[in-house]
């Protein structure tokens, strides 16, 4: 599979162009609460990013965070992917998101270990 199959496979549309730059801009809405952002650029290069609505979320489970601004209360991996314009590139890339996301266990004693 070529990477606009594989964008399209992993449900990726265009969201915008650069004039400048020639970067091109997809997204992907996995979930409600997740979106997952790519950058391919001119030189065969692309960036791949997620952000999680946690105040979203959250707030289906009956719980705040902070002061409940939603609009401002995103999770994001501290470093984006960044790799060739490949489609097993990005089904790694996306993987490496799914298997972060869904490592997230807050109830885990593992997880709420005192002095971590």
């Amino acid at each position: 599979m070529d990477f606009e199959g594989a964008l399209g496979r992993f449900g990726f549309v265009p969201s915008g162009k650069s004039r400048d730059r020639g970067v091109r801009t997809y997204t992907a809405r996995p979930n409600r609460f997740l979106t997952y952002t790519l950058q391919a650029y001119g030189d065969g290069s692309a960036l791949f990013s997620w952000e999680f609505a946690i105040g979203d979320y959250l707030a289906t489970k009956g719980i705040q965070l902070g002061s409940d601004e939603a609009l401002n209360q995103f999770m994001f991996p501290r470093e984006d992917d960044r790799g060739a314009q490949d489609a097993a590139w990005l089904a790694v890339a996306i993987e490496r998101a799914e298997t972060s996301l869904s490592s997230l266990r807050f109830g885990a004693a593992g997880d709420l270990d005192q002095g971590r």
